[in-house]
């Protein structure tokens, strides 16, 4: 009698039990993640912040100094009293001058007030940067920028009796004659440090207007 014996079943390994990661743990992570992404976010808003804060002041600057047009620095009262002389009607054969009617000359004595305005072209002021919180300003050559409340008054007038024979003088061309650019040169010249003066005051007001701790020099074209 054959004896047949049931195959023998191969044993499976046994499984390893699973490691689960701790609660604490997990929770440890996610606040050092959230921690590592807050840090990151700050650096890089206060880096922006910062630098964008420089180039926006930068420009608050520039465009304050350099947005200004004509600026009246000094507005000065003069006076003046000019004479002017009409000699009267001449006679004369061609080229060759032959007498004055005599009685025909005018004279005028003319008293002129007048308000002058003296500054510069604000388009051409320049600014440049020379540190963190410093600026160098350089202010044009000063001009003449016109005059205002004119006032025309004749201290004395001599004519002869056949001065209607010469035409009047023009009291107005007599007062644009005052102020020629030889006469207004020397005012320039006599205002000079005062219109420095308003210059640096003018400007140094726009600049700390945006950033009082800001340091301002002055060059002065001649």
């Amino acid at each position: 009698m054959t004896i047949t014996s049931a195959p023998t079943s191969a044993t499976a390994p046994a499984t390893k039990p699973v490691k689960k990661t701790p609660i604490w743990a997990k929770i440890l992570l996610g606040v050092v993640i959230l921690a590592v992404i807050a840090g990151s976010a700050l650096v890089s808003f206060n880096f922006g912040k910062f630098f964008g804060a420089t180039e926006s002041r930068d420009t608050q600057v520039i465009r304050s100094i350099t947005g200004e047009e004509q600026v009246i620095l000094v507005t000065a009262g003069m006076t003046d009293v000019q004479e002017e002389r009409e000699d009267g009607l001449k006679f004369a054969v061609g080229d060759w001058s032959l007498f004055t009617l005599p009685g025909s000359e005018r004279s005028v004595l003319v008293r002129y007030e007048y308000d002058a305005k003296f500054g510069i072209e604000g388009k051409d002021v320049e600014i440049n940067r020379t540190g963190d919180n410093s600026y160098l300003i350089t202010i044009p050559e000063f001009i003449y920028l016109g005059y205002a409340n004119p006032d025309l008054s004749v201290a004395n007038e001599k004519n002869g009796l056949l001065s209607w024979t010469t035409p009047e003088i023009d009291t107005t061309e007599v007062f644009e004659e005052l102020l020629s650019e030889r006469a207004v040169e020397q005012h320039i010249d006599g205002f000079r440090l005062t219109l420095e003066e308003q210059a640096e005051l003018f400007y140094s007001k726009l600049v700390h207007a945006i950033d009082p701790a800001i340091s301002v020099d002055f060059a002065f074209s001649d």
